[in-house]
């Protein structure tokens, strides 16, 4: 008590206590005129009346004695940001793992994202190499290739008698297997050559006869190899780079009569009719599907898998969330003290909420510039195509934000509820 009343009487003491250092605990309080259950506020309220002891704090506030009242200046916003930084810095090796763990999450979501866009990507470079306008297939049929219904390739004549038609080439399309030893599945295309073209042929020429077989780089054929297609023998002249479909197939382009032969034991039956120009009627039998209606036939098998990646993709954004989450939680638990101290130099929880954010913000930052660098390196070497859509590398930083946002969440509860007198505790 001595002390307590030496702080109000204007004692050495309290003289010493102001300069050097504020008084803790019990002193503490009653430094504060307001402060609830203090004896010596009331004795001062009603000796001096409400206004004089204002007056008088401010007087003692002037002079160093003691604080000019209970409010506090508030801790700016860049000194927060510089103690968030100073605290990445003094816990930079565990931050580096947080970094280097996220940007694994972050690249494989950005590989996802490549992988579900390569395949709208895959069907669409098909379709563009094919130089079809529009599509003629059997009444009933989903489309020209997974969902087609063959049909006599004698609708051609009707087909080319149609207004409109500039050209038209019947396709043979079918799901086979090439080699002996190691069979590997491919997609097989029949044509005339005539309307129907290879897509861009890198190395060889074109099919101008029976035997020959223009191949994806995929297989690994090369030049003038053999090839076993269903038991028969095919020479090849010709290969296409990255030329695949339905999750990385490999393509193999053929003659009309081969390909007949192959898919529909000899019989005179074709897939659909790729047309050229844009008619308005079609013969009797049959129906018109326009790119996209072909896109989505061959996309159509794979509707399930790009739903289960867009979920493995969501999750990831959540695992991301749960790391950098549970490194701020840490770090905030281990802060305790230096929150403490903010809190009791005036310092609002919004600031050290801020303070929290900043940090996860930029670990989520690190860690999506990072991961960028590693799902560059990583799609090309995937079995499937993966082609990563610029807009993913321009939302990666925004999302980054987010989920850093979110993740300064799981040490918001803790932050804001520590007790000011922890900075006065025992070390």
């Amino acid at each position: 008590m001595g002390r307590r009343r030496a702080s109000f009487r204007g004692g050495g003491r309290a003289r010493r206590s102001c300069r050097f250092g504020a008084p803790t605990g019990a002193n503490a309080v009653l430094l504060c005129p307001r402060a609830r259950g203090s004896r010596s506020t009331a004795r001062s309220h009603a000796r001096l009346g409400p206004a004089r002891c204002r007056g008088r704090r401010r007087r003692r506030a002037r002079s160093g004695w003691v604080a000019a009242g209970p409010r506090r200046a508030p801790r700016s916003a860049p000194m927060m940001v510089r103690s968030a930084f100073r605290d990445l810095q003094w816990r930079r090796r565990r931050i580096v793992f947080a970094v280097f763990g996220t940007s694994l999450v972050f690249a494989i979501t950005l590989v996802l994202t490549g992988l579900s866009n390569g395949f709208d990507v895959e069907a669409q470079r098909l379709l563009d190499g094919l130089h079809a306008d529009t599509w003629a297939v059997q009444n009933g049929a989903a489309g020209p290739f997974l969902g087609q219904m063959p049909f006599q390739a004698a609708a051609l004549d009707g087909m080319l008698a149609v207004d409109g038609v500039r050209d038209a080439t019947p396709m043979v399309f079918g799901r086979k297997s090439v080699g002996r030893k190691s069979p590997k599945e491919v997609n097989i295309f029949g044509a005339t050559g005539r309307g129907l073209r290879t897509p861009g042929v890198d190395e060889g020429r074109p099919v101008a006869a029976r035997g020959e077989i223009v191949v994806s780089n995929a297989l690994g054929y090369g030049l003038g190899d053999e090839v076993i297609l269903s038991g028969k023998r095919f020479e090849v002249v010709g290969r296409v780079d990255a030329w695949t479909a339905v999750a990385g197939v490999p393509n193999v382009m053929v003659s009309l009569e081969d390909a007949q032969e192959v898919v529909f034991a000899g019989m005179p039956l074709v897939s659909a009719i790729a047309v050229h120009g844009h008619p308005h009627v079609t013969p009797d039998g049959l129906k018109l599907i326009d790119n996209a209606q072909a896109k989505a036939d061959l996309l159509r098998p794979l509707g399930n898998g790009k739903s289960a990646i867009s979920m493995v993709a969501s999750l990831l954004w959540i695992v991301a969330a749960a790391i950098v989450g549970s490194v701020i939680y840490v770090s905030t638990l281990e802060r305790a003290r230096d929150f403490a101290v903010f809190k009791a130099t005036g310092t609002s929880s919004l600031s050290i909420v801020g303070d929290l954010a900043v940090q996860a913000v930029v670990i989520s930052i690190a860690a999506a510039a990072v991961g960028a660098i590693v799902a560059t390196v990583m799609g090309p070497k995937f079995p499937l195509p993966c082609v990563v859509p610029g807009s993913a590398y321009v939302l990666l930083p925004v999302a980054a934000v987010l989920v850093g946002v979110v993740a300064s969440g799981f040490g918001l509860r803790r932050a804001v509820t520590i007790d000011p007198a922890l900075a006065f505790g025992s070390a």
